[in-house]
C-alpha cells in the first residue's frame, strides 16, 4: 500500500514533468555522491550538482539535497557487497 501511494504522489508532482514514476527513478539512480578524503580519511561526502532534469524531479518531489554529508563512520553495505561476503564464507 505505501509503495502504491509513493508512486501516487510521484505522478502527480511529476506529471507537468511529461516523466512516468519509472522514468524518473531511474534518472534520479544517475545522482552520485562523492566521497571526500583526507589522508585517507572520509571526512564528508559531496553531493555534485545535479542535471537538469535530475534537479526538476528533486524539486517537484518538493525535496532539497544538502551540497554536503558529514561522515559519521557508517559504512553501508549494497546488495552485491553482501552477495560477495556471503560467497566468501
Amino acid at each position: 500500500m505505501m509503495a502504491y501511494r509513493i508512486i501516487k504522489e510521484l505522478s502527480s508532482r511529476w506529471q507537468a514533468l511529461n516523466v512516468t514514476v519509472e522514468e524518473g527513478i531511474r534518472e534520479l539512480t544517475m545522482l552520485c555522491m562523492t566521497e571526500v578524503r583526507v589522508n585517507g580519511v572520509v571526512q564528508y561526502t559531496q553531493i555534485p550538482q545535479p542535471r537538469e532534469l535530475t534537479r526538476q524531479l528533486i524539486k517537484a518531489a518538493g525535496l532539497k539535497l544538502p551540497k554536503a554529508i558529514p561522515s559519521k563512520g557508517v559504512v553501508v553495505t549494497t546488495k552485491k557487497k553482501l552477495q560477495k561476503r556471503r560467497i566468501k564464507k
